[in-house]
């Protein structure tokens, strides 16, 4: 029995498909499907059977799962044992940020990193879900949230507020009902004044381009409307407190020269970037 093939397994189960397993395991389609058709094989029977919403657990495979998560945790607190114990300032470390974070307040500083850090190998994953700290599936994550998991340690960089953005063009013809682009958050999902939704946007990105395209009013943190050139504050409102911007790792990995490193190096810039993302500086 392949550890690995109780790994894809996990990851299945969580992702909810092969496809996404597969996308989270850094692997094939056909690597995931064959390695869950491995443990079957070596466990001598099915783990999953048909369902009305899909493949679902049998009574094996849910038998196994605690048995598996147990497996699971010991195999990441011996891979942050042995990263904890590596002193050298040459190899690799993972950092785990949203992408709308890093281009618009965190690539300066992470490019400063690398220059003064030439040995260093930085894993870049942009992902808004919380990474797995005790998975190790990143070293260290930059995140938007005001409940940070036990397990870490960091620091709270900024307060994030959120605020109406616009374009300056669809002022100019402003309709007479607004229009509003939701974002699919809840505190910007619904009109902040008396408007229609016309679109709804997964992302901060995609919600900032229709802002942009003149196509309505929307909300969005700070640190992605005021670095925008394309808007402006919506007139008349002001920022409003939402979340927090944290930095952390797990506190078995404080003592990794690399990890102590990029977090040192992200501290000592807050100066620089706090203003943006606590929206009293508009870039």
């Amino acid at each position: 029995m392949h550890w690995d093939h109780l790994r894809a397994f996990l990851t299945f189960i969580r992702e909810g498909s092969v496809r996404r397993a597969a996308r989270t395991l850094n692997t094939t389609h056909s690597t995931v499907a064959r390695q869950l058709k491995a443990l079957e094989a070596d466990l001598g029977g099915p783990l999953f059977e048909p369902g009305p919403e899909g493949r679902t657990l049998t009574a094996l495979g849910h038998r196994i799962v605690p048995m598996a998560e147990r497996m699971e945790a010991d195999a990441a607190a011996i891979s942050r044992a042995a990263f904890a114990e590596d002193t050298s300032l040459a190899g690799p470390v993972c950092l785990s940020v949203t992408e709308g974070l890093y281009l618009n307040v965190f690539a300066p500083v992470i490019d400063d990193f690398l220059r003064h850090f030439p040995m260093i190998t930085l894993e870049l994953v942009m992902s808004d879900a919380l990474s797995s700290l005790s998975r190790r599936e990143a070293d260290v994550v930059i995140r938007i949230t005001n409940t940070p998991p036990d397990s870490a340690i960091g620091r709270k960089l900024a307060a994030s507020p959120i605020c109406p953005y616009v374009a300056p063009k669809y002022l100019v013809e402003r309709p007479r009902l607004d229009r509003w682009i939701a974002l699919d958050y809840e505190p910007a999902r619904a009109p902040v004044l008396p408007a229609h939704v016309v679109a709804t946007a997964s992302s901060l990105q995609s919600a900032a381009h229709l802002i942009r395209a003149g196509q309505g009013i929307g909300i969005l943190p700070c640190f992605q409307g005021d670095t925008d050139p394309g808007l402006i504050r919506l007139p008349g409102h002001s920022p409003l407190p939402d979340m927090d911007i944290w930095i952390l790792t797990h506190t078995d990995l404080k003592t990794n020269a690399r990890v102590r490193a990029l977090l040192d190096h992200i501290y000592n810039a807050v100066p620089e970037f706090a203003p943006i993302i606590s929206g009293t500086e508009i870039a």
